[in-house]
């Protein structure tokens, strides 16, 4: 077997895993809070698709290249009101005496809200990768549709991403 092959093979076996992981996942329960102090629940948001985009450090630089490119290729779909994106920022090792420095390092505009996920809730239940940004897509009943870690742009898998959440809606 080439290793063109083997790849193929090996690639298949994960995606195929991951769609099975993720048609048994909820949406688990959480509150956090997002820069502005406001708190956001597994309950915010009732009958809406939720998009989840989340990083360290490390993988934030790609968060909004990723948000809006899947907004930009959503926009024009009749039921675009009933997603709602969500900004998750990974930040259990954040010491606690600069826990302020960094919350003010966060985007001031109040339609630029990121949930500020202190002890990991999101990346632990969803084993996130470092480094990357990782979108979490659930339909309306809280269950996980489509789960993926990015770094640059990759308009195959926006293509599946926006796929993905466009079966989601149309399920609904």
């Amino acid at each position: 077997m080439s290793h063109k092959q083997y790849f193929l093979l090996v690639s298949f076996f994960l995606c195929f895993s991951i769609a099975a992981y993720a048609q048994d996942s909820t949406l688990i329960d959480f509150s956090l809070k997002d820069q502005f102090d406001q708190e956001y629940s597994h309950e915010s948001w009732p009958g809406r698709v939720l998009i989840f985009i989340g990083s360290d450090k490390d993988g934030s630089e790609f968060n909004g290249v990723w948000g809006k490119a899947i907004t930009d290729s959503l926009i024009g779909h009749p039921n675009f009101g009933n997603i709602q994106m969500v900004g998750l920022s990974d930040l259990r090792g954040v010491p606690f005496f600069i826990k302020g420095y960094v919350r003010g390092r966060f985007p001031k505009d109040k339609n630029q809200w990121v949930l500020m996920d202190w002890k990991g809730v999101f990346p632990k239940a969803y084993q996130f990768k470092e480094g990357m940004s990782n979108i979490l897509i659930f339909d309306s009943q809280r269950k996980l549709a489509y789960q993926t870690a990015v770094r640059t742009m990759d308009n195959l898998e926006l293509m599946q991403i926006v796929k993905a959440t466009k079966n989601t809606i149309k399920n609904e």
